[in-house]
């Protein structure tokens, strides 16, 4: 299943039909009631509440039985009791809530595959089954434990009906699990490695988790016992499934009812190192990493977060960059198993978007400058494989080359209210009725060609809330924490003030002139190349300065030039971006040439 896929189950959830029915060793002697119940709520074939409570209550069918669902020729599995099993699946199946037991999967393993269970015919009838269940005995607090706990089932089925009848119920929210004590962790698709979940499951899931938070706020806070809290859980549990926007939300509920981004663990991981290396304790699958929550947090704690290093001398980019080497080597591996191998080729995309997304908010990667390859991938004709910084400056080039696109779209979202309030001016002033004493009185005003439109662009500028353009530059570039960020957010704000004291918007966006031959769109050149004794001051745009900011930075890690992608003027190469950065400087309203600030 690619990432890109959604609303699709992966190719392993397997129907009903191929699943047998059995009652656990916890319940060796069910009675025909009991079968009849456990039946009827896995095949969904109770029509009302009351034939539960008949079969329990005047039958003797136990409402605490176990269940467990081998697939067809398997013996056992996990025991589910039936108040987990009577809570429908919302997400299309495509997240996991109820697995068969597969022992034919590899000789002697045993695998977990997801069931499709059937769903009740209205979400009334499901809460008058659950109620019915829990009226007559079901625990609603188990006695299963870990996944198979019915609040849990609820929650990564996306069920807010379901959540609600268990709350309702008392159902508890946190417990003495050291690893999991809440119910507020994301579920994981295990092993369907990138699938990502429908939209329409993510937006069931921040539903879910809006209404644990209003059923108790607290539940943000909780820590794990050694001091993780639920970021870093997130960090833990992501794994390329959800979507950005979702891991934002998700984030953004849990940090306004009191999660910080900046815990660590009692042993100093951040959640950005949490993030980067996902060790899940089994030495035969390569590790994962979260490269959506890399990117949240690191859009909300400053650099020497990014860059805090953990025992040995370790970064998040450092473990990222490990992650990722281990990747590429295992498939050349012989004596790897082919499954494995496959599955770390797998992550190799997912390794290389965690530290392009460290690289975006900061990672510095001349922690990675004496690295030697990771002492810990025992292949020995790997012996010569590259140093862990030369795999990651094909990922910065890559972020490097982002950044123009995103320079310009932090420009334009900067001037919007500016273009827009302008533009409605334009439209407005020549409609303004005024009185000169001459008549007729009152009488519209009168402006000469294009007059209007300078004249509302310059009462617009006055108008502009430069910090919410601030707020927008940064919110939309995709560089930060970093000397060179600085440099391209300082140019784009430079360019936004000078655009202000422009004549319009015509004046900004430039008009077409002939460069080298090639006819091309000059905009507003806001920024003096210093001539030196020799004076001739160069004006440049925002363009040019951004390229040159980008040509450094690659300098200084020894990224070759050509690597980075221009953008515009191809056919002068870099000849017009000829400069040192300490030469900018910019013209004021008087003419003089002052300096940046933007060092």
């Amino acid at each position: 299943m690619t990432a890109s896929a959604h609303g699709q189950p992966p190719h392993d959830f397997v129907p009903l039909e191929d699943v047998e029915i059995l009652h656990s060793c916890m319940d060796p002697a069910p009675s025909n009631a009991t079968r009849r119940l456990a039946e009827g709520i896995i095949y969904r074939t109770f029509t009302h509440q009351q034939q539960v409570t008949d079969l329990i209550q005047q039958h003797g069918a136990r409402a605490n039985a176990s269940i467990e669902l081998p697939m067809r020729g398997c013996s056992g599995g996990w025991a589910y009791y039936l108040l987990s099993l009577t809570i429908d699946n919302l997400s299309d199946n495509t997240m996991p809530t109820i697995a068969a037991t597969d022992e034919a999967h590899t000789p002697g393993a045993i695998r977990q595959r997801p069931v499709i269970l059937p769903r009740w015919p209205s979400p009334q009838l499901e809460a008058a089954i659950m109620n019915a269940l829990i009226d007559s005995g079901a625990d609603v607090n188990g006695p299963a434990g870990g996944e198979q706990l019915p609040i849990r089932i609820a929650i990564r089925a996306g069920n807010e009906g379901a959540l609600s009848v268990l709350l309702a119920r008392n159902a508890a929210v946190r417990w003495n699990d050291h690893r999991h004590p809440t119910v507020m962790d994301l579920p994981h698709t295990g092993e369907h490695l990138g699938y990502k979940v429908p939209p329409a499951y993510e937006q069931r899931l921040l539903s879910v988790y809006r209404r644990l938070i209003q059923h108790d706020p607290t539940l943000a806070t909780v820590q794990d016992h050694i001091g993780r809290n639920l970021i870093h859980s997130a960090a833990h549990d992501e794994r390329w499934n959800y979507s950005q926007a979702f891991i934002d939300s998700y984030l953004d509920l849990l940090v306004a009812n009191g999660a910080n981004p900046m815990a660590m663990s009692t042993n100093g991981w951040t959640a950005l190192h949490d993030a980067a290396y996902i060790w899940e304790n089994e030495l035969d699958d390569p590790y994962d990493s979260s490269p959506c929550v890399v990117d949240y947090v690191g859009r909300h704690v400053p650099a020497e977060f990014v860059n805090r290093e953990i025992h040995g001398g370790e970064t998040a980019l450092s473990l990222a960059a490990e992650q990722l080497e281990w990747a590429i080597a295992v498939p050349q591996d012989d004596d790897a198993d082919q499954y494995i191998r496959e599955r770390a080729t797998r992550k190799i995309p997912l390794h290389e978007a965690t530290i392009r997304n460290l690289l975006r908010c900061g990672a510095d990667i001349s922690f990675l400058a004496n690295r030697p390859p990771s002492p810990y991938i025992y292949i020995s004709y790997l012996a010569n494989r590259p140093p862990p910084r030369e795999l990651v400056l094909p990922q910065y080039t890559a972020v490097l080359n982002e950044v123009p696109a995103a320079a310009m779209a932090a420009v334009n979202a900067a001037l919007r209210p500016q273009r827009s309030l302008a533009a409605l001016l334009t439209h407005l002033l020549p409609h303004v009725a005024h009185n000169d004493g001459e008549d007729p009185a009152p009488s519209p005003l009168s402006f000469g060609p294009h007059e209007s439109a300078a004249i509302g662009w310059k009462i617009a500028a006055f108008c502009l809330d430069m910090e919410a353009a601030h707020e927008a530059i940064t919110r939309t570039l995709t560089v930060r924490n970093s000397d060179f960020a600085r440099r391209v957010c300082g140019a784009v704000e430079r360019f936004v003030k000078s655009a202000l004291s422009a004549s319009g918007n015509q004046e900004v966006v430039g008009g077409t002139a002939n460069v080298d031959g090639v006819t091309v769109r000059v905009p507003l050149q806001c920024f003096a190349v210093n001539g030196g004794q020799q004076g001739g001051h160069r004006m440049v745009g925002v363009r040019e300065v951004v390229h040159r900011a980008r040509l450094d930075e690659a300098a200084r890690h020894g990224i070759e030039g050509a690597s980075i992608a221009k953008g515009f003027n191809e056919q002068l190469a870099n000849a017009d971006c000829q400069f040192l950065w300490q030469q900018l400087r910019r013209v004021d309203g008087r003419g003089r040439f002052v300096t940046l600030d933007i060092n």
